[in-house]
């Protein structure tokens, strides 16, 4: 009879669309993006992202606050989201451990970097929504701060149809060749 060896478990990692389930270190954080009541995002995926980020010991959550004076309602029209308005309550509760990061601009303002710093974050993993527009504006404000970041591609959507294409530049710009 042979000697059967002990292995460890093996981690379930991303396979065909399944997410991991380890644990991440409590140097990484979840970021959120602009998971909030003014969006269209499919509630199934909503589900998806609230499931999957109670592996993580500290969530951030990002909620775009459009004030009246904003660059973007000045030059792109846009205006949803007014500050105290429905359109930004999140559509997953924070808990009292959880950062919320109020934001008027696509990506982190240096404060906010700043944050999420002093919580001794050195890694993150993105999801939410927009892909093209939020979530890639946060990749470039988290890489410019010198914070790892990948994104959960599975995790992320786009209502302009172009996540496909956001993933693309993902994956150009952030990942080792």
């Amino acid at each position: 009879m042979a000697k059967q060896i002990k292995r460890p478990p093996k981690r379930r990692e991303k396979a065909q669309g399944r997410i991991s389930i380890r644990v991440p270190p409590s140097n990484t954080a979840l970021i959120i993006v602009d998971v909030q009541q003014e969006f269209p995002i499919p509630s199934a995926l909503v589900r998806k992202i609230e499931a999957y980020s109670r592996q993580f010991t500290c969530r951030i959550f990002t909620r775009f606050v459009n004030p009246s004076d904003s660059f973007f309602r000045r030059k792109l029209k846009i205006t949803c989201c007014a500050p105290g308005s429905i359109g930004t309550k999140l559509l997953i509760a924070p808990s009292k451990d959880d950062i919320v990061l109020d934001k008027d601009t696509y990506g982190l303002a240096p404060r906010q970097i700043r944050q999420i710093k002093a919580r001794g974050i050195t890694r993150v993993v993105v999801c939410g929504l927009e892909t093209d527009a939020c979530v890639l504006g946060i990749m470039y404000s988290l890489f410019d701060s010198q914070i790892h970041a990948r994104v959960e591609p599975s995790l992320c959507w786009s209502s302009t149809g172009l996540h496909r294409e956001a993933l693309e530049i993902i994956a150009m710009q952030f990942e080792p060749p």
